[in-house]
């Protein structure tokens, strides 16, 4: 039988991913897509609600690390690092990450995907590849993304999801 953290975790991860605006207080359950910021910051919301522990954790990570065309990674230029938004859940005393970005239609084309979560452990993370991890309360960006190139890039990234999906 899935637990009360399983089900709220499956029902995030379902929404589609889409990089769009992030606009924190108008993130709700009727939420049809989003990219980590608003996934995680729903997951969060949903997870307090039910009297979890949560924590808010930033990442950096390599967009090469996933399985996209080189065609698209090279928009990014020679900054394909980035920061991502994620939890820590507190599950019996233990904090796991749990991480709900990739929808599980992602799997299919070489994606992390958590499958059949047991609630218990962490999730898979956003790549296979090395990701740091820091307190989001205390975390300093530090590296800088050109706007034009991140609308870029974010632009040619949903346009290739969609197509895949």
């Amino acid at each position: 039988m899935k637990t009360n953290l399983v089900n709220l975790f499956e029902k995030v991860q379902k929404i589609y991913y889409k990089v769009c605006k992030f606009e924190k207080d108008k993130i709700d359950e009727n939420l049809s897509y989003g990219d980590c910021r608003h996934k995680s910051e729903l997951l969060f919301k949903l997870l307090q609600k039910e009297g979890y522990q949560v924590k808010k954790v930033k990442a950096i990570f390599d967009w090469k690390d996933l399985p996209l065309p080189k065609k698209l990674l090279s928009i990014l230029q020679r900054n394909s690092i980035w920061d991502h938004d994620t939890l820590l859940v507190n599950v019996d005393g233990k904090w796991i990450m749990v991480d709900c970005t990739w929808n599980p239609e992602l799997q299919k084309i070489g994606f992390p995907v958590t499958i059949n979560w047991d609630g218990k452990s962490d999730t898979k993370q956003l790549t296979n590849g090395k990701i740091e991890f820091f307190d989001a309360e205390n975390y300093v960006k530090k590296f800088k993304i050109e706007r034009e190139i991140a609308l870029k890039f974010a632009d040619g990234l949903n346009k290739w999801l969609s197509s895949q999906q």
